[in-house]
């Protein structure tokens, strides 16, 4: 097959579409992507805490070594403006868009996943802000206004995501933060927990199954980065559960069973479902051929595209171009 990679600037691009509030999705498939020497293995992420803050807000693009199997002891409400992807919180997967609204409790390894064509990158994609629980814990027994936080991060602990009004309400709570100092920040994240701790029951779910006890231990992390990565750098390619398990030397059973029990998907499920995810972002978003979209989501056979498609989407290449090009055109007029 050919596996010259397309890259942002040489593919018929269309434009964009305004950061919509997300919706609940089946779940699907996890990744990381490929960032400097050292960073794609490594699960503890160290934050380092503003000097006289209690709350650390910041954004970042898309790859980025920050975009990786990772976990820390502090609490993350994390906001999604752009692109659509796959995420991943202990040991279950989501699809996200644009406004998706997620908080993950201290120590839950996370990961998100854009949905890119070959080249690409995003200049701004996440929007977050982390706080250590126990600073506000220590604050409670003064301010007793603050013992719901507490119940806040013992929710968190299998992360949440919100839907409507709430992902809305919450998405332009941690959007002003970023404009805040002081007493301003502080009192926007209880605004921001006030949110989380009020929405209704259709509005809010929790990520990972009950019961779920994460791996923190940095063997488990580097195993599933290294996964991970290699999945990202084939898309295009061939990948096999093999070659995967050779990379970790384990035998092809042992891997199965260790990739599935951990990042809540199998392996053949997980490429099966990035690569079809790959051609959802090249058909919204390039005027690509549908055989060269197929080409460059890893697949050889225009047929078995076709079916994979369907299977995975429920409707055909073009019928989904279709749609999503006439979604996106509206939402410009009107926008």
């Amino acid at each position: 097959m050919d596996t010259t990679s397309a890259s942002a600037s040489s593919m018929p691009q269309r434009g964009g579409a305004g950061v919509a509030v997300a919706q609940f999705r089946p779940a699907t498939s996890l990744t990381s992507t490929t960032g400097d020497d050292g960073t794609g293995i490594g699960d503890l992420e160290v934050v380092l805490p503003d000097l006289g803050s209690t709350v650390r807000w910041f954004q970042h693009g898309y790859p980025t070594p920050l975009a990786r199997w990772h976990h820390h002891p502090e609490i993350e409400f994390h906001l999604i403006v752009a692109s659509h992807g796959q995420m991943m919180a202990g040991d279950r997967t989501l699809d996200f868009a644009p406004g998706q609204v997620t908080l993950m409790g201290p120590d839950l390894p996370h990961n998100w996943l854009s949905d890119l064509g070959p080249g690409e990158c995003l200049k701004e994609r996440d929007v977050l802000c982390q706080v250590l629980p126990q600073r506000v814990a220590a604050a409670a027994h003064a301010l007793p206004e603050l013992s719901g936080f507490e119940a806040l991060v013992e929710r968190s602990r299998r992360g949440i995501v919100l839907g409507g009004a709430s992902a809305a309400a919450a998405a332009e709570l941690l959007t002003v933060m970023g404009r805040q100092q002081g007493m301003g920040r502080l009192g926007t994240l209880l605004a921001l927990v006030e949110v989380f701790l009020s929405a209704p029951g259709n509005e809010w779910r929790h990520i990972a199954t009950r019961g779920y006890v994460p791996s923190l231990d940095d063997v488990t992390a580097g195993r599933i980065n290294e996964v991970l990565t290699y999945i990202e750098d084939n898309l295009e390619g061939t990948l096999s559960m093999q070659t995967a398990a050779s990379r970790l030397a384990m035998s092809p059973s042992a891997f199965s069973r260790f990739f599935h029990s951990t990042a809540g998907i199998t392996f053949s499920a997980l490429v099966r479902r990035r690569r079809i995810a790959r051609a959802c972002h090249l058909l919204r978003r390039t005027d690509l051929p549908v055989a060269r979209v197929a080409d460059l989501s890893g697949y050889t056979n225009l047929a078995n595209f076709n079916r994979r498609f369907r299977d995975e989407t429920g409707t055909t290449p073009s019928s989904y171009r279709r749609v999503s090009q006439a979604a996106l055109d509206d939402s410009l007029t009107t926008g």
